[in-house]
């Protein structure tokens, strides 16, 4: 939070007059703004339309009309007043009270859950959204309320119990910090799963934003060497070394393909290749609940930078902002120009990993440079990647084929697979042998091959279109071994 009211102390001083806070946390604005009143010499004055002013204000009149009666230099927050400024009169009062209080050097400042500040009145307020309290608020809080409870805490309890809350609000925190000094276990062993549990509870609670513990590495996804040689070399940016250097963390990676071979899979496999918490976001959830989409949309990516680094998976994301490009109008459109623009200037170490099956539904905006650090085109497998998905899930399920010619012989089998497909096939050909009662044989693989129909007979057309689009808008996951393939026995179409 420092930083944000670093930014509002500059902006009293230049002689702003009128502040929105964006804030779910209204408490904590208010005992900002009070040490704000501090340092500025004078007092501070908290209103809500259930008790009026506290400390009361001997005036009469809208809770505007009574700011001209405060002592100079005083703050004011005027907590719900935003549902106010809709008012044609309040309006008015606003623009024409504006130069009194600032010569006054009155500042007043409005809290809202979100920033729906009328197009008129945009010239007159500096709108500061709020972040969720950073590691040092979160230290500070927990230090406090130990020393609340009598209990002395180790420089290790100060280390891992705010560090487990980061993605929380005060509120929030508090609550779970009270539950850990509670916690006789959790204290003498210094364990914060009660607190990551409380937070994943707390998080997911809103519907857009759920915890996914994957639980495979990228050598579990066959083939898509380019890709995977593209994330081992931005790996590192996540350390100290990147941050002593001052290098940006990488944005983020959109995965173009054919349904099924690998793009969500390797969402996960990344997550756990570099030890990052792996967070899904659910855009269907966006319109459910109390809160509008905008905040909704809000809450989340401050929560997620609160909790940087981390990956950010959305899954087929070009269902959730179908339709949404320029001209449209409507809530969705101006979330989706709120989470552009968020891809574009967010500094803080959320990767975001987003996936689309169909190319026809994605906003021109969201593929513009700068929104993601690289495109990728994930296509059916070739002969060599399918042998190698084949290995990997035989070797999953503790199978070592008699032969590798006949691994080979069933990758030229199954061309036109996709990596979904090719694991299906060996659940199919584990299920014939184990009705039999028998060690699975590539025979059983081979029949099952024969009896599945790839979804490639189906949407070929389609299949054919998104690579003739994605040959010169994106960069493809796999190396191109097409000149090879001329002295294979298949005619592979990649």
């Amino acid at each position: 939070m420092a930083n944000e009211w670093l930014d509002i102390e500059a902006k009293t001083r230049a002689g702003y007059g009128y502040f929105y806070l964006v804030t779910p946390e209204e408490d904590r604005a208010a005992q900002a703004l009070m040490h704000l009143a501090q340092r500025r010499g004078g007092s501070f004055y908290d209103y809500s339309a259930y008790r009026g002013f506290s400390p009361a204000v001997e005036a009469d009149g809208s809770p505007l009309e009574c700011c001209r009666s405060l002592p100079p230099h005083s703050v004011v927050l005027l907590r719900d007043y935003h549902l106010e400024l809709s008012d044609p009169l309040v309006m008015r009062q606003c623009k024409d009270l504006q130069a009194e209080l600032t010569a006054r050097n009155i500042v007043i400042f409005i809290s809202a859950t979100t920033d729906i500040v009328p197009q008129s009145l945009r010239a007159v307020f500096a709108v500061v959204t709020l972040s969720l309290p950073d590691l040092h608020e979160l230290e500070r809080l927990f230090v406090s309320l130990s020393e609340g409870t009598g209990q002395s805490v180790s420089p290790r309890h100060r280390e891992v119990f705010p560090r487990a809350a980061v993605g929380l609000t005060h509120a929030e925190a508090t609550r779970v910090f009270r539950l850990v000094l509670a916690d006789e276990t959790a204290m003498s062993l210094c364990d914060p799963r009660s607190v990551l549990t409380e937070k994943q509870r707390l998080v997911e609670q809103e519907g857009l934003l759920s915890f996914v513990t994957p639980d495979l590495h990228l050598n579990d996804v066959g083939g898509l060497t380019v890709l995977k040689s593209w994330l081992a070399e931005r790996e590192a940016s996540f350390g100290s070394r990147a941050r002593e250097e001052k290098l940006p963390p990488p944005k983020g990676l959109l995965l173009l393909g054919v349904q099924g071979c690998g793009k969500s899979l390797t969402a996960k496999a990344l997550a756990t290749e570099w030890s990052l918490p792996l967070v899904r976001m659910e855009l269907g959830a966006l319109f459910s609940g109390e809160l509008s989409p905008e905040e909704r949309m809000r809450r989340a990516t401050d929560v997620l930078e609160a909790m940087s680094p981390v990956v950010l998976w959305i899954d087929e994301i070009e269902k959730g902002f179908a339709q949404t490009g320029e001209g449209t109008e409507g809530s969705m459109q101006r979330v989706f120009g709120s989470f552009i623009t968020w891809l574009q200037e967010k500094t803080s170490p959320v990767f975001v990993v987003a996936t689309a099956n169909r190319i026809e539904g994605l906003p021109p905006e969201l593929l513009r440079k700068g929104r993601f650090d690289e495109i990728f085109f994930i296509d059916l497998p070739d002969i060599h990647e399918r042998q190698e998905i084949l290995t990997v899930h035989l070797r999953r399920a503790d199978l070592v084929p008699k032969s590798q010619g006949s691994l080979e012989q069933l990758a030229l089998q199954t061309r036109n697979f996709s990596g979904a497909e090719l694991e299906q096939v060996v659940h199919d050909g584990r299920y014939r042998a184990f009705s039999q009662q028998r060690s699975l044989t590539m025979k059983d693989l081979s029949d099952a091959a024969s009896a599945l129909t790839p979804l490639y007979n189906t949407y070929e057309e389609q299949i054919k279109a998104l690579r003739e689009w994605c040959s010169s808008r994106s960069r493809r996951a796999s190396a191109d071994r097409s000149v090879l393939d001329l002295f294979e026995t298949e005619s592979d179409p990649q």
